[in-house]
């Protein structure tokens, strides 16, 4: 059984790893089970969609057969201690003191409280008549470990559990110093995760530096298995553009990077090209995130074109669409790696890393060949005026990506392993059966 509360329909990067275990276990001899929520959209009167539907206590849960999997999907519904925290959170005071104390009693996801109590009733009477060889436990959310750990201890199921992130992915940023307040959070979730780890079988991770973080903490083995690409989503390729020279970051950025370097560049490129067709694209950003580019939106409006959220399809079709995909590290962050970058793999197109920080993202751009990495507006611009040249003699630009190393990130390679350590732990247990 696989415990995802983020699966598709659901639209974000969280989603593609629990589908693609769903999509790809079957292949290594491993069917599986998909524990999930109920997703169902609610428009406005607009037909604008707003959020997920809440359901009633009475609703049951939906069971999907597919051919390679099953998905058990839950309706997503209000405890009582949800109903209560929605009523406090807005209250500044009185809502620290309440995720003080929630976060005391185990309860690490503030605004899943009701998600816990509704899998764990769930699983209580599930695993009572069906046998499972296996929990994988995706974090997060953080209830997905605490509910493999406990029907483990009930039902004597092994688990491994599955990390995207940190608990505060701050921990691995350079100089960063929370309050007394994050800290005090922080002791509670290390306590209760290094506890419910304790009898896990394995430690997992889409980055070796998580990984390494929690088996230490933990005295577990931990084992990268990264995010991926699908190759199948990316079968129809629209041309590129004849019209004009598109560059594309495509997905969220973030507080810690670093822009200047690229639109330096960028600046200096224009600068000498006056006349130049070009576009660049910054395509699902979130409002709160609008003012980073503000700056270079005020210098570039005629060039710079930043759009809302897109659905997935689209968002493929922009990377395919563009002649260059941009990147830009992390500041003070070493060993993650963007979900993103993996997605620019898929899309077959150039990359352009801008600026690198000497770590995983510029390792693997390298060994891939699918790009560069430019760290001075200098090299920015002339990477951008060898590539613009291409364009405009040939209606595209080359694309010198080695395959085979691209191909070792496909979601189904990431999967295997994964696969391979599961089998390992369930033929062990028939063993001694």
């Amino acid at each position: 059984m696989v415990i995802s509360q983020h699966y598709p329909p659901d639209n974000i990067i969280a989603a593609r790893r629990s589908e693609a275990y769903a999509k790809y276990f079957y292949n290594f001899g491993i069917y599986p089970t998909i524990l999930t929520d109920r997703l169902e959209k609610v428009f406005d009167k607009n037909g604008k969609w707003i959020d997920w539907a809440k359901h009633s206590r009475e609703e049951n849960p939906l069971i999907e057969d597919h051919v390679t999997h099953k998905v058990i999907r839950l309706p997503r519904v209000n405890t009582n201690l949800q109903e209560f925290q929605f009523l406090v959170q807005n209250i500044p005071f009185v809502s620290k003191i309440f995720t003080v104390l929630m976060n005391l009693l185990g309860y690490l996801d503030m605004h899943l409280v009701g998600h816990y109590q509704n899998y764990k009733n769930f699983l209580v009477q599930h695993l009572k008549r069906h046998n499972y060889d296996l929990i994988l436990a995706i974090d997060s959310p953080h209830y997905h470990v605490r509910l493999a750990c406990e029907m483990h201890k009930k039902f004597q199921i092994p688990y491994i559990c599955d990390f995207r992130d940190l608990f505060d992915n701050s921990f691995l940023t350079s100089g960063h110093r929370p309050d007394i307040s994050r800290r005090l959070i922080n002791f509670i979730k290390l306590h209760y995760l290094k506890k419910w780890l304790k009898d896990s079988k394995a430690i997992t991770s889409a980055s070796k530096v998580y990984a390494d973080f929690y088996g230490n903490k933990a005295g577990l083995a931990a084992i990268e298995i990264t995010n991926g690409f699908d190759p199948s989503v990316y079968a129809n390729k629209p041309s590129p553009s004849k019209e004009k020279f598109s560059m594309a970051h495509v997905g969220q950025i973030y507080d810690n990077q670093n822009w200047d370097v690229f639109f330096q560049g960028l600046i200096k490129f224009l600068d000498r090209n006056p006349n130049a067709r070009i576009e660049v694209m910054f395509v699902g950003l979130r409002k709160k995130k609008l003012g980073l580019l503000e700056p270079f939106r005020k210098k570039l409006p005629s060039v710079l074109k930043i759009t809302p959220w897109v659905e997935k399809e689209e968002a493929i079709a922009t990377m395919q669409r563009s002649h260059v995909l941009l990147l830009s590290s992390w500041e003070g962050t070493k060993g993650v790696y963007s979900g993103k970058l993996f997605e620019y793999l898929g899309a077959r197109r150039p990359i352009l890393l801008s600026p690198g920080n000497e770590d995983v993202a510029d390792e693997l751009i390298t060994t891939t060949k699918s790009g560069i990495v430019a760290n001075t507006p200098g090299e920015v611009c002339t990477f951008i005026s060898e590539k613009y040249r291409e364009w405009q003699n040939k209606g595209d630009v080359s694309y010198h990506g080695v395959e085979n190393e691209i191909m070792k990130y496909s979601r189904e390679n990431q999967v295997k392993k994964m696969a391979t350590l599961i089998n390992g732990f369930v033929e062990d247990g028939q063993k001694k059966r």
